[in-house]
């Protein structure tokens, strides 16, 4: 098993998580954070050779936030062009309340829900 952190903040919770669950790390880095708006679509994100490799693993993705799902997709597509599977994302908070993205189910440790009124 291989827990991955997205780049930026889900890399230092990736190490908390990798920590107690006894895995190797690895960190992803989206397209957002590498280059500029313009260029995001034709050079995509990487994964640091600093940690551990994605081929045959299962891969636990972990991340602070999922606002759109936009990041915790590109991770996941990245993950399996690699040659890993992704088993679940994690993230503390989910703004979507997704149960899965992408076939790989999402666990968040708070779920944001409307509270104002229907008209």
């Amino acid at each position: 098993d291989l827990t991955v952190g997205v780049e930026k903040a889900g890399a230092p919770l990736a190490t908390a998580v990798a920590n107690q669950l006894d895995t190797d790390l690895g960190t992803y880095a989206p397209a957002k954070h590498q280059w500029e708006e313009g260029d995001i679509d034709e050079h995509g994100g990487g994964f640091s050779r600093n940690f551990a490799g994605i081929r045959d693993r299962d891969c636990y993705v972990v991340d602070d936030i999922i606002t759109s799902g936009t990041t915790m997709r590109e991770s996941i597509h990245a993950i399996r062009e690699q040659g890993g599977e992704p088993a679940a994302c994690v993230v503390l908070v989910d703004k979507m309340g997704y149960d899965e993205i992408d076939d790989v189910p999402v666990y968040s440790l708070v779920d944001v829900v409307r509270v104002d009124r229907e008209e």
